[in-house]
């Protein structure tokens, strides 16, 4: 978002921004929450992952999505005044930064291209949504691949003697909530691209190590294919 800024531009906007850590579990804020009694507040992942989950009336829990380093949350209700479609906790131990409503209009009123850079991130979001819930076609593994593929290119990876371990990890309940499927079905998906296809290892705590990045993208681009039968 902030990308074409010179670096005297981003020091004359750096007094806007404040810096705050959390804890792995501190919830920063609650669904439904007001943004005007938390200060509206647009947050920056700098350090750690966030958790943005909603919450059924019998306790049930659905990750929206996974905040992680460079991303940004909370701007759908801090510029709308609406209360908060999510919840935000930190999966990790997180640090963010993060700047007030009218101070961030204030920067986009200098700098219009911040507003472009945040519209194409939405956009990206959306779009991230639209494929890994798409319930016209039912092939699941081509579900699960599409979200391994776009932390793969969201997060980046280190490379290891085993594959491409990826940055950021992906339980099997964010698996699970970003598809639609069941916990389980999660659990024997993964095990099928691991055991039958052997493209990903899945270790403990949802690390992901793919080590087959072209036939898990092959697997990813399955469902076009059934769309026309």
């Amino acid at each position: 978002m902030f990308a074409s800024l010179s670096e005297q531009d981003l020091q004359s906007i750096a007094g806007y921004f404040y810096e705050a850590h959390y804890d792995k579990e501190t919830v920063i804020f609650y669904e439904r929450d007001l943004p005007s009694d938390t200060g509206s507040k647009i947050y920056f992942v700098l350090k750690g992952c966030i958790k943005l989950v909603k919450y059924s009336s019998d306790g049930e829990s659905t990750i929206v999505r996974l905040s992680s380093v460079g991303e940004f949350f909370g701007a759908t209700g801090a510029l709308t005044d609406k209360p908060m479609p999510y919840s935000a906790e930190a999966l990790s131990e997180t640090t963010v930064i993060y700047i007030e409503k009218n101070n961030f209009i204030r920067v986009v009123e200098r700098f219009p291209q911040v507003a472009l850079g945040m519209i194409i991130a939405l956009g990206e979001v959306l779009w991230f949504n639209y494929e890994t819930h798409n319930q016209v076609v039912k092939k699941t593994d081509a579900r699960v691949s599409k979200i391994l593929l776009y932390h793969y290119k969201r997060d980046g990876h280190i490379d290891t003697p085993d594959g491409k371990l990826l940055n950021i990890n992906l339980p099997h309940d964010y698996i699970a909530s970003m598809t639609g499927i069941a916990y389980e079905e999660s659990v024997r998906i993964v095990s099928r691209l691991k055991k039958t296809h052997d493209c990903i290892h899945y270790l403990r705590g949802g690390k992901i190590v793919i080590t087959d990045l072209d036939k898990l993208s092959e697997m990813a681009q399955a469902e076009e294919a059934c769309c026309f039968y």
